[in-house]
């Protein structure tokens, strides 16, 4: 994965920690434990640069936007799934499942191309 794609799947990550309003220690826990699984996203250079950069998007375009924008160089189906479920781990992390952050699954699942059968497979349900 080059470095485009992971720092695309990072801001995604954070966007969908921050989607709330909140960043909860278990949603940061969650991060390194991702960071320990996915060592081309380890290696990213400056990660609280681009968090903050992915923040500042939210904060000033909105959610919608902010996670169109990080989506956007993700065009392997094999990216799409990891930034995917990801995302549904990082929800899942705080034990509130929130609107904003199911919010973020739903823009992902339209610019993906997702439907029901493959959101199922992802998710292992």
């Amino acid at each position: 994965m080059d470095d485009e794609r992971a720092r695309s799947i990072y801001a995604l990550l954070v966007l969908t920690a921050w989607a709330d309003g909140n960043l909860h220690p278990s949603e940061v826990l969650l991060e390194h434990a991702v960071l320990r699984e996915l060592p081309e996203l380890a290696a990213l250079p400056d990660k609280r640069g681009l968090a903050d950069a992915a923040k500042r998007d939210l904060d000033e375009g909105g959610l919608d936007t902010a996670v169109e924008r990080a989506a956007l160089p993700l065009r392997a189906r094999a990216d799409r799934e990891l930034a995917f479920t990801s995302c549904v781990r990082m929800l899942e992390a705080d034990g509130v499942l929130a609107h904003q952050e199911f919010r973020v699954l739903r823009v992902l699942r339209r610019l993906f191309g997702f439907d029901a059968a493959a959101i199922s497979r992802m998710l292992g349900r």
